[in-house]
C-alpha cells in the first residue's frame, strides 16, 4: 500500500506538470522565460536576475516546486518510501544513527554520512512509546547498512523534473549518475548532462559531472580538462560562503579530477599546478596531496602506463 500511495502522489505530480504546462504555454506564453536560449556567458549577477525574475512567476514556482517534489519522490522510492535528511550540527556532535550504503553498492549511489532519517532511529529518540508508533505507521528502516531498489526504475522521475525545471541542478546530476549505472548506456548520460550544460551554462556542478565521466567512464582525459577547467573558473567567482554542501563537493571533485586528468596524460606541471591550487582551497584533499607525493617520488611514469591501459 505504501509504494501504491507513492506512485499515486507522483502520478498526481505529473498529471498537474501536463496540465500547467498546456495552459502556461497557451496564456501565459509571455510571462515564461525562454530559459534553454538565454544568452550565453551571463555575469553572475546577470544570472542571479535572470534565475530570480523566473521564480517570482507563478508559472516558474510551479516550476521549481514540482522538480523538488519529483526529487524527494525518487529519493523515497531508491529507499524503499524511508525520508531522508541532512543532520544538524548538534546530531553530528551526538553521533545520531547515519545513513550508509550497504557494502558492494555503486559509488553513484553512495552517501556521505551527513543524513540521517526523518523518522529517528529508537536509539535517538527521545518520545519514547510516541516515537515507536511513528516507525510502526511510516516507512522506516535501519539505514545504517542499507541496499537501494533498483534506480533504473526511477530514471523516469529525473526526466520529468528537468522537463518540469530545466534549471533544476540535481535532476541532471543524479539523473546522469543513475543511467552510467548501466555501462552501456554511458553515451545517454553523457548526452544527458550536456543538455543540463546547455540549459544552465553557469552550473559548475554540471560541468564537474562531465569533466568526471569523460575520467572515470570513457577515460578520455584530454576531454575531461576543458569542462573542469570551467568549471573551476565559474565556482571561483561565485560566494564561497553561499555555496551549498553539494556545490563544494563539486568544486573539490573538479580540482581532483582535473588533476587525474592531467596525471594520466603525464601532464606533469599541470598536474602539479592544479594540485597546489587546489590545496590552497581544499588542504586536506587526499588526491592533490597524493599529485606532490607522485612528484616528489619520481613514480608518474607508472600512472601514465596506467591510463593507457
Amino acid at each position: 500500500m505504501k509504494n501504491d500511495s507513492l506512485w499515486r502522489d507522483i502520478a498526481l505530480g505529473v498529471g498537474a506538470v501536463l496540465v500547467v504546462g498546456f495552459v502556461g504555454s497557451r496564456l501565459s506564453a509571455p510571462t515564461v522565460p525562454v530559459m534553454s536560449d538565454r544568452p550565453q556567458g551571463l555575469s553572475v549577477a546577470a544570472q542571479t536576475k535572470l534565475d530570480t525574475s523566473a521564480s517570482v512567476t507563478l508559472f516558474g514556482q510551479f516550476r521549481s516546486g514540482m522538480a523538488d517534489f519529483l526529487y524527494m519522490k525518487a529519493d523515497k522510492y531508491l529507499h524503499n518510501g524511508v525520508e531522508i535528511r541532512g543532520t544538524t550540527q548538534a546530531e553530528q556532535k551526538a553521533a545520531v544513527a547515519r545513513v550508509q550504503s550497504a557494502k558492494g553498492e555503486d559509488a553513484a549511489l553512495a552517501h556521505d554520512g551527513a543524513e540521517t532519517t526523518a523518522v529517528p532511529a529508537k536509539p535517538d529518540d527521545w518520545r519514547g512509546i510516541l516515537g515507536d508508533i511513528e516507525r510502526e505507521t511510516q516507512p522506516f528502516q535501519d539505514m545504517r547498512a542499507h541496499a537501494h531498489k533498483d534506480p533504473k526504475e526511477s530514471l523516469p522521475l529525473y526526466r520529468l523534473m528537468t522537463v518540469a525545471n530545466p534549471q533544476f541542478i540535481p535532476g541532471y546530476t543524479v539523473g546522469a549518475a543513475m543511467i552510467a549505472l548501466d555501462k552501456t548506456k554511458i553515451g545517454e548520460a553523457l548526452a544527458f548532462l550536456r543538455e543540463g550544460e546547455k540549459n544552465n551554462p553557469q552550473s559548475f556542478e554540471i560541468k564537474t559531472e562531465i569533466g568526471m565521466m569523460y575520467d572515470t567512464k570513457f577515460r578520455e582525459y584530454g576531454k575531461a580538462e576543458k569542462p573542469l577547467i570551467e568549471a573551476l573558473q565559474i565556482a571561483e567567482q561565485r560566494d564561497k560562503e553561499s555555496l551549498t554542501g553539494d556545490e563544494k563537493e563539486a568544486w573539490q571533485n573538479a580540482f581532483r579530477f582535473l588533476v587525474l586528468a592531467y596525471r594520466y596524460q603525464g601532464k606533469r606541471e599541470p598536474a602539479r599546478q592544479a594540485a597546489v591550487l587546489g590545496l590552497q582551497r581544499f588542504p586536506d584533499d587526499v588526491t592533490c596531496l597524493k599529485q606532490l607525493q607522485i612528484e616528489r617520488d619520481g613514480t608518474w611514469r607508472e600512472y601514465v602506463d596506467a591510463g593507457r591501459q
